[in-house]
């Protein structure tokens, strides 16, 4: 029996409504649906309530709904504390071998369907390296309509402890979830259509790496809710609707 503790439960409310559809209503522009996730929290070789610990994650996700401006709300579900242990890089490094033999017998039994999962880890420094790996996100690339089928298996997001400091590391993993690829992997086209078309707006953006990384361009948000909606239902509590001004 696995000896896994859920500390505890918290939620952010939102309220959502629909306006009748209607002439009467013709004004108020265009429907827009903006979806509602689940987020739970595994802290992973735990055994002793951090109150730091607990208090970053609170932090990142309060964070998290700042910086997707109500184009996705995350609600923090549950926290849970598991004393079974791994490294972040030792983790991704299987990964990449198309292997899954560390992470999954550590989260298949504890791992909650219905949500975004957020594991923790310790990490390292690899040799060679002048950085320690901060998180990853395990993705489908060429058959996202299959995640539904394969939940939770790629409802993961890996993060290290160290990675809660500044409250970047899990928008940015949160990009990748929602389809958003670095700003060096794709096309000056496409760094264009998304609003990236200088080194500065580069520089800043959430799916760069460094310390002025500070916002997602208007259309980022827009592409990751489109995403959510196409490719993430499953994992929704419930979707606001909103008149929005061409």
């Amino acid at each position: 029996m696995r000896n896994w503790i859920v500390i505890t439960a918290i939620a952010f409310f939102s309220l959502s409504w629909t306006y009748p559809v209607n002439k009467g209503y013709a004004d108020l522009g265009v429907l827009k649906e903006l979806p509602v996730m689940r987020v739970n929290v595994y802290m992973m070789g735990r055994e002793v309530v951090d109150e730091e610990i607990t208090k970053k994650i609170y932090e990142n996700i309060v964070y998290l709904n700042e910086t997707f401006q109500g184009e996705i709300t995350f609600i923090f579900d549950e926290l849970f504390m598991d004393p079974n242990h791994a490294y972040l890089p030792d983790i991704y490094q299987s990964f990449r071998a198309d292997r899954q033999d560390i992470v999954d017998p550590l989260v298949n039994q504890i791992e909650k369907k219905g949500a975004i999962n957020v594991f923790l880890f310790d990490t390292y420094c690899e040799e060679g390296q002048n950085a320690a790996l901060m998180g990853f996100t395990p993705l489908l690339r060429d058959r996202q309509a299959a995640y539904a089928r394969v939940t939770p298996k790629y409802d993961r997001i890996l993060m290290a402890y160290e990675g809660l400091e500044e409250n970047k590391t899990l928008v940015h993993e949160m990009g990748h979830f929602f389809g958003l690829q670095h700003p060096w992997e794709m096309s000056q086209i496409a760094r264009y259509r998304l609003g990236i078309r200088n080194h500065t707006e580069e520089a800043h953006n959430h799916m760069s790496y460094g310390n002025e990384v500070e916002k997602f361009t208007a259309q980022q948000l827009a592409d990751m809710r489109s995403y959510a909606l196409k490719y993430r239902t499953y994992l929704m509590e419930k979707v606001i609707r909103v008149y929005a001004r061409a």
